[in-house]
């Protein structure tokens, strides 16, 4: 069966509402009975282990490897690599990159269908970032199985380049503009109401000219 790099999300600018919709996609997925299964990760460039490629490998491992079996059986997969690990006495280290990418090959080959949710790619370190990238374009290339990886970023050229050739949807500041002037102008007119903005005493130039600033600024925020 043919493999499939499915879709990259992209912005410009942070707060543009990649991470809600990829939250929305995550959750769709969650909520649909299906035998597709899924594995996900939130990329936080704040946070040490929401930032390391190690980290996001282990994680989608970790959710591959959950089965609804009663007797929690472990997978194949992983049971060979722990009795590989523990001939050479590392069973408690982690799992090197290598390792990460291989059983993430044949933890897909065993479903019918796979499908990986990356948010933010671009909060991954800079330096080593084209590490994670490469290992998921191995394992949509190598794996027997459909995977599709739906990720979302900011447009930053080394991460375009990866996925260039595949289907992309860029999300810009003004294509929410609507709900965000809509937003901005019920919520100076609460303010105006409840006396928080110039004790409520605000002319309807003024108030017209404030939307206008604070959409203005937003820049698709």
């Amino acid at each position: 069966m043919p493999c499939l790099l499915h879709l990259v999300l992209t912005a410009p600018l942070a707060g543009a509402g990649k991470t809600y919709i990829a939250s929305t996609v995550i959750d769709s997925f969650l909520s649909d009975q299906t035998p597709e299964k899924l594995a996900y990760f939130y990329c936080n460039q704040a946070e040490e282990n929401r930032r390391h490629p190690e980290s996001i490998l282990n994680t989608l491992i970790q959710q591959l490897v959950q089965t609804e079996s009663e007797d929690n059986r472990l997978l194949k997969p992983v049971v060979d690599v722990y009795n590989q690990r523990e001939k050479k006495g590392q069973q408690s280290s982690r799992l090197t990159l290598t390792e990460s990418q291989e059983l993430l090959v044949q933890l897909t080959d065993i479903y019918p269908q796979t499908t990986i949710c990356i948010d933010a790619l671009d909060e991954v370190d800079h330096g080593i970032r084209l590490t994670l990238l490469k290992v998921l374009r191995h394992v949509v290339d190598e794996s027997k199985n459909l995977v599709k990886i739906f990720a979302t970023t900011r447009m930053d050229t080394d991460i375009l380049l990866q996925f260039e050739m595949f289907p992309r949807i860029e999300l810009q500041p003004d294509d929410n503009a609507n709900d965000i002037n809509q937003f901005v102008e019920t919520m100076v007119q609460s303010a105006i109401k409840d006396k928080r903005l110039l004790h409520g005493i605000v002319p309807s130039d003024l108030k017209v000219e404030i939307c206008d600033v604070l959409c203005e600024r937003s820049k698709g925020m």
